[in-house]
């Protein structure tokens, strides 16, 4: 049955699989699961942005085919967020309805609250493009007022939530609104922040341009406010394209070859969404068990840094006694006499005793209570090899992320086990092995 299955969907199932089968060693790590939540044959989405007019609606429209599906206007339409999914029995769904529609990937939705909720739709509908891919529209992004609250809802939250739900985020413009609106500066400089490798920035409409003087002049002022709010050090690749329509009121003035390639270009792109799907659940579980590699293979070492401490202290307590031990012996061949001078004799050989356990102990609760505060230098030292070869590659950053998980789960002395048989070993073959071997499997 597995051989009948999509790739995708296979490769899905086994993450699941290992997901399950690396959970108790997480948990007996103190370590959590930063998975996004995946449908297991699920579709990847595409997300919508832009401002108002600036030709989402009339995009997706174009996609779907007739009859159109989406409201079009130059005034915004709407005022919510719309999820456009394949179904044979087509249906319209608002509000908590629309949410126990949506796969698990949009689960986080449910935080933002009813007036969000009541912003919310989906529509289901039997297209053809909606079999391999979600749509999802967003409202018109607008100046809003001063001092005012133009929506009824968080719609930045809403846009984060939305972009870590999709595979690929169109940002469109067009050209009398180049990046100007104060919620679309606010979207690319946060929202989108971590998440730039899924934009496609759109300059749509081009074809209404007077000329290519025109065409320079809009497309300069789209890359200046782009480089003012985005926080990468390159600019993203901007599409030019136009949404071919059978009605169309004027003629272009200027050559549209160059947006017809760009066009196709894109449309290339939206059809590998899927592969861009698993790519990110693969990378996104490849960061999780490095993760977790990191914090076991630390806790690990710190334990067993513990526990030999705990034996050369003991072993200097063992030591301290056993020569108080021969004191005491040496003491008895020289045949003393009186009773005192031989309770002196135990008293101090029980003193002496005594002050070696405290010394001891002291030592010990000294040394683990440090630890914390060397516990770079545990990572240091245990990945010492692999830091020095490859420069820490993706340790280092696993480091920085589970750093303080590990500070805390050492502070507050939760139980670790000295010897995890294998596990180690086992997470580094997951990493070195058997997710490459799965993302292999997505391309020929």
């Amino acid at each position: 049955m597995l051989g009948r299955e999509s790739p995708e969907k296979s490769i899905e199932l086994q993450l699941e699989q290992l997901y399950k089968e690396f959970t108790p060693v997480a948990k007996r790590f103190g370590y959590a699961f930063r998975r996004p939540a995946v449908t297991v044959g699920g579709r990847p989405s595409i997300l919508l942005l832009g401002n108002h007019s600036s030709g989402k609606s009339s995009i997706i429209n174009n996609l779907l085919g007739d009859p159109p599906v989406q409201n079009t206007g130059v005034a915004p339409t709407d005022d919510g967020f719309t999820v456009l999914m394949y179904g044979k029995t087509e249906a319209d769904f608002t509000g908590p309805a629309a949410l126990g529609q949506l796969p698990k990937e949009f689960s986080s939705l449910a935080a933002l609250g009813p007036h969000f909720l009541s912003h919310l739709a989906v529509k289901v509908r039997d297209r053809e493009f909606l079999k391999t891919l979600n749509l999802i529209d967003s409202p018109g992004m607008i100046d809003a007022p001063e001092h005012s609250n133009a929506r009824l809802y968080d719609f930045s939250a809403a846009a984060r939530a939305f972009v870590d739900a999709a595979d690929l985020v169109l940002f469109l413009f067009d050209p009398d609104k180049p990046g100007t609106t104060s919620e679309s500066v606010e979207v690319l400089s946060t929202c989108l922040h971590g998440s730039e490798f899924k934009l496609r920035v759109l300059l749509n409409k081009a074809d209404t341009l007077d000329s290519v003087d025109d065409y320079a002049r809009v497309y300069g002022t789209l890359c200046w406010n782009l480089g003012r709010v985005l926080r990468t050090k390159d600019m993203p690749q901007i599409f030019a394209l136009f949404t071919p329509s059978s009605d169309r009121r004027f003629a272009a003035r200027i050559p549209v070859d160059s947006f017809e390639r760009q066009r196709g270009v894109l449309l290339e792109q939206l059809h590998h969404a899927g592969q861009r799907r698993m790519d990110a659940v693969l990378a996104a579980a490849r960061n999780d068990f490095t993760r977790l590699l990191v914090q076991v293979s630390v806790l690990l070492a710190a334990r067993r840094r513990g526990v030999g401490a705990f034996l050369t202290q003991s072993a200097l307590f063992i030591c301290s006694l056993g020569m108080a031990g021969l004191l005491f012996w040496w003491l008895l061949t020289q045949r003393l006499d009186g009773f005192l001078l031989w309770l002196c004799v135990l008293l101090c050989t029980a003193a002496a005793g005594t002050v070696a356990a405290f010394w001891c102990r002291f030592r010990y609760r000294r040394m683990i209570r440090r630890m914390p505060k060397q516990i770079d230098t545990l990572f240091a030292a245990r990945f010492a090899n692999r830091l020095s070869a490859h420069g820490g590659g993706d340790l280092q950053p696993a480091w920085e992320e589970v750093r303080d998980d590990c500070v805390r789960h050492m502070e507050r002395r939760q139980p670790v086990p000295l010897f995890c048989v294998g596990c180690t070993s086992r997470l580094q073959r997951l990493l070195d092995t058997v997710l490459p071997n799965l993302s292999s499997r997505l391309r020929p």
